[in-house]
């Protein structure tokens, strides 16, 4: 009896000091007169490699409901930044990209697909805004170096290339441009960019520096002529709990400028909400974009499955609407660049049971949003970094909204949790409303929990009647002879690998699938070192005929003669594993099965 009663004094001492801790706490106050920094965006990263190859090649139905899930304002993710790889001819994780200049001498402003895609962007949402950024360059930049910053005024002339075409060509306009994508930075040739985008009536075009890790800050601190020529600092995958203190003595705005690379599932919707929520309250970052945008490389490459949709099926059409479309949603379908955060203490901040909230203003109206998010330890991970233990619990809160955010009756609000794997159809951007009392409203907060208070009356969950059932296989009998198929475009249903390939006229006039880089990359995660390539089909694939017609060409000016053509099958993208056929200019055939060190 004594024990009970003792374990009954014990329980009754907790919960005492949980709810005084509660009632300590007080109500959540929100106060437009204490504004924050200015919000800069939520977007998605197209690119680093490839990773949009196939959708150009759906249907136009589904191509087209694929694009409006990603940026048609109100209906899904509703993105606001679009950030795309310049194609630099290497491979950059999920395959290459076509460069706009193989050579020094030609530009080509109708390779790949990134020109295309930012124009669907902006004809779904002319407010977007546009980011280039390099994996790799051309080798001829470096004049063979494997340096793009030895000859800084060329390099810098390859970029603006690419600027001034997105353009002349396409009535695009490049409002954030990049250096090199998690490699070196250089002082020099930063300034040197910064002074040729100005000759070229680019001034409203910002340099974002480097797209990596938050080194960048203290080299900036050390070089005011290198800091003068830098715009916003973006950092990748930052570490919410790591010292940003130089950064912030630059009073530049930090974003993350890459971020997520995590999978496409409830655990990649938590991580992607909690991030764009911690990374403004712990550090005050301003935008994050998500890697990858649209999941459209073949299975079987590097980070399948980590997209905000998943579209790896052109000859159905099928595609897939991920979590994480929603997590993007709930901020914004509700803010636009231009608001500004409310400082923590007056409208972000922690949640007392651990959590995060941030409000945004618009500082031209009464309309403002507040996002809550609660994701515990176990679900809170992104792919990197590692996370410190923490504890979340659910717990009601009570907002108070200041006389300076005038708020009417009756708030929106969207609601999802991304940890209710119990329920067959789990609660994702919900809509409801909550009304307000004194200036006051209430709310629970669950575990998993993602929830958009706002005034904002806008918002929507798009869908469509019917999504194509999904035929994964990929479907034989395939013939292509790409007679149809545009100069400089990629050929269909094809993924490069290594090197690029385009169609193109031969001397007959007809069209070929030619290999067009001549020149060994400054690459980012292979030169080109194992000999250019291309895929297309399955891995598992057993008993197949291949047949193609090829022709080696010969030496010009520009180009060494070829040694071989090629045929592999069950090849990884590495030209790692498989079995391969081989041409060779001077011998019949040369066959040869490829094994890596890794698959003996």
């Amino acid at each position: 009896m004594s024990s009970n009663r003792g374990f009954a004094i014990f329980f009754l001492e907790l919960y005492l000091a949980a709810w005084s801790q509660e009632v300590a706490a007080g109500p959540l106050v929100v106060d437009r007169t204490r504004l924050g920094n200015t919000f800069d965006g939520v977007g998605g990263l197209s690119g680093g490699g490839a990773t949009s190859v196939l959708l150009p090649n759906y249907a136009e139905t589904s191509r087209s409901e694929v694009l409006d899930y990603l940026f048609k304002p109100n209906f899904g993710a509703s993105l606001q930044i679009l950030k795309v790889e310049i194609g630099g001819d290497s491979q950059s994780t999920d395959g290459t990209e076509s460069s706009h200049m193989h050579d020094s001498e030609t530009v080509d402003l109708h390779t790949g697909y990134e020109w295309w895609l930012m124009q669907e962007a902006k004809k779904r949402n002319p407010d977007i805004k546009l980011y280039g950024l390099a994996w790799a360059f051309p080798g001829w930049v470096g004049e063979g170096s494997g340096d793009p910053f030895k000859f800084p005024k060329q390099t810098a002339r390859y970029l603006v290339e690419w600027v001034t075409g997105a353009k002349s060509e396409y009535g695009l306009d490049i409002d954030y441009l990049g250096i090199w994508n998690e490699r070196s930075s250089d002082s020099n040739f930063v300034q040197v960019l910064r002074k040729s985008l100005n000759e070229a009536g680019h001034t409203s075009t910002k340099l974002v520096v480097k797209d990596g890790d938050i080194g960048i800050c203290n080299d900036l601190l050390k070089d005011k002529a290198y800091a003068d020529a830098v715009d916003i600092v973006g950092v990748h995958y930052p570490n919410d709990f790591a010292d940003f203190s130089a950064c912030h003595q630059l009073a530049k705005p930090l974003w993350a400028s890459e971020e997520s690379s995590s999978y496409d599932d409830m655990n990649g919707a938590a991580c992607w909400g909690r991030v764009i929520n911690s990374h403004w309250v712990l550090n005050k970052m301003t935008a994050s974009i998500m890697w990858n945008l649209v999941g459209a490389y073949y299975h079987g490459t590097n980070w399948y499955a980590s997209s905000m949709l998943t579209s790896v099926e052109p000859w159905s059409g099928h595609y897939e609407v991920n979590p994480v479309i929603w997590a993007t949603a709930h901020v914004t379908q509700f803010t636009k660049i231009g608001w500004r955060y409310l400082v923590n203490g007056s409208g972000s901040g922690e949640l007392p049971r651990g959590g995060y909230f941030a409000t945004w203003v618009d500082p031209s109206s009464t309309d403002f949003t507040m996002n809550f998010v609660k994701i515990s330890r176990d679900h809170a991970s992104c792919t990197r970094p590692h996370l410190p233990t923490f504890q979340t619990s659910e717990e009601n809160v009570t907002v108070l909204l200041a006389p300076s955010m005038r708020p009417p009756a009756e708030l929106e609000v969207w609601y999802s949790n991304f940890e209710a794997y119990g329920n067959a159809e789990p609660p994702l951007f919900q809509h409801s409303t909550v009304q307000v009392h004194n200036n006051k409203f209430s709310l629970h907060i669950p575990v998993g929990a993602m929830i958009t208070i706002t005034t904002i009356k806008t918002g929507g969950k798009g869908s469509f009647q019917h999504i194509p059932p999904s035929s994964p296989s990929f479907p034989l009998d395939y013939v292509d002879d790409f007679q149809s198929t545009d100069d400089s475009r990629n050929a269909r249903w094809f993924a490069d690998q290594i090197g690029s390939f385009e169609i193109h006229r031969a001397e007959d006039g007809k069209r070929s699938l030619r290999q067009m880089v001549t020149q060994l990359p400054i690459g980012w995660s292979d030169k080109g070192s194992r000999g250019p390539m291309t895929l297309i089909g399955m891995r598992e694939w057993q008993d197949i005929k291949v047949q193609v017609s090829f022709r080696l060409p010969a030496a010009s000016a520009k180009r060494s003669p070829a040694d071989a053509a090629c045929v592999g099958v069950r090849v990884d993208q590495m030209w790692q594993n498989g079995v391969v056929l081989c041409n060779l200019a001077h011998v019949d055939a040369y066959c040869d099965i490829v094994r890596s060190a890794e698959h003996p």
